[in-house]
């Protein structure tokens, strides 16, 4: 019996499934330290900033990063801030949002931790490629939101 080669998958698929594999290794770090995507979001978000971020601010990113409605994002705000790892200011003349000192540590400790988790999906393969990998993965990016935006 001849076996037939299974065809390679489109750029799309293999995307798709690389990126869902990933991502499953990804939420499985976050659950190490009991946080959920949404939470990684808000302070990945937080920690690019070296200031308070206006809670509009916060609410448009979140939005725009993961389609998260305001009325979610206000209780994660406030859930973020009751477990001490955001300074939320609701009642100020502009609403802020930043990192607190134990949330800056909190958010290196699960950085660290998620990097080393979904880096291992990558070990052993030539650095060479994996930049290859990096930069076509950009320029597919930078179309699909030029696709996005038209």
């Amino acid at each position: 019996m001849t076996e037939t080669a299974t065809p390679r998958p489109s750029l799309g698929r293999a995307l798709g499934e690389a990126a869902r594999k990933v991502g499953k290794l990804h939420r499985r770090a976050l659950a190490d330290f009991d946080t959920g995507f949404p939470d990684w979001m808000l302070l990945t978000l937080l920690a690019e900033r070296t200031s308070p971020m206006p809670v509009h601010v916060v609410v448009a990113e979140m939005n725009r990063r993961m389609d998260l409605p305001e009325a979610a994002v206000i209780s994660l705000l406030k859930s973020t801030a009751a477990a001490g790892h955001i300074d939320y200011q609701p009642n100020a003349p502009i609403p802020t949002a930043e990192l607190t000192e134990e949330g800056e540590a909190h958010f290196a400790s699960l950085y660290a931790h998620a990097r080393r988790t979904t880096d291992a999906a990558s070990d052993g393969i030539d650095p060479d490629l994996l930049d290859t990998a990096v930069t076509v993965l950009l320029a597919v990016d930078e179309r699909a939101t030029l696709l996005l935006d038209s």
